[in-house]
């Protein structure tokens, strides 16, 4: 016998000053595993590159702050951010319109990069660029600080709470290996109660699989996605 309930995650609504876009999907897309900065000179200007993993739109924007607390004494501290296919961000920050957080955003997109920050900072070394030269350089600054950064593939997991008996444990173990997922906790009692996440695209057939199982009690209760 298997029950199955579900919990209904709640989702996020941006803001009306947030900016949306459609992002066209092809193949896979990637984030970063942790925080990396580069640095260019152009023209007697600095640009310091510096991305980051941001699973949510505070994620992203703290991170932003923390970069405009760090360089507080620069003269731009510019920024574009990608969370999914339909939320975005970016932003100018006193550059001429569209020559700084557009072409950031661009190099996200370049590199399939969904659920990640990236600020360019600009410290002005007292010669213009011009509207071509300023997109060039926030693009070349961009792009190098994603080379630089490790980027993997992102999966997006479907957590549930599973109740089982003791003689399903290796069964539950393979079945969790199969669909490509991980035991992230458990709890051995009168029963096993595991913490398990398994990739969105697996989740139903991972759900079909345990009920398929007709010779023991499982309960499964869907947690949120990640």
């Amino acid at each position: 016998m298997i029950c199955i309930r579900k919990i209904i995650s709640q989702k996020f609504v941006a803001s009306e000053s947030q900016e949306y876009g459609m992002y066209m999907k092809d193949g896979l897309v990637y984030t970063i595993t942790e925080q990396t900065r580069s640095e260019i000179k152009i023209k007697r200007s600095t640009f310091i590159g510096t991305i980051s993993p941001a699973h949510t739109v505070e994620d992203a924007e703290q991170f932003v702050d923390s970069i405009r607390t760090e360089f507080s004494d620069a003269t731009h501290n510019c920024f574009a951010y990608r969370i999914n296919e339909n939320l975005f961000r970016y932003y100018d920050d006193g550059e001429p319109s569209n020559t700084a957080g557009k072409p950031i955003l661009a190099m996200l997109d370049k590199y399939r990069l969904h659920e990640t920050v990236l600020v360019v900072t600009r410290y002005f070394g007292g010669t213009k660029l011009g509207v071509g030269g300023l997109i060039q350089a926030y693009s070349q600054c961009a792009e190098e600080t994603i080379q630089k950064a490790k980027r993997i593939p992102l999966v997006h997991y479907q957590r549930f709470r599973i109740r089982y008996p003791y003689q399903l444990n290796k069964q539950m173990e393979y079945w969790v290996t199969q669909f490509e997922g991980r035991i992230e906790k458990s709890e051995f009692e009168a029963d096993i109660t595991s913490i398990i996440a398994i990739p969105e695209e697996h989740a139903a057939s991972f759900q079909e699989q345990l009920a398929s199982n007709g010779k023991h009690s499982i309960q499964i209760i869907q947690l949120s996605d990640d």
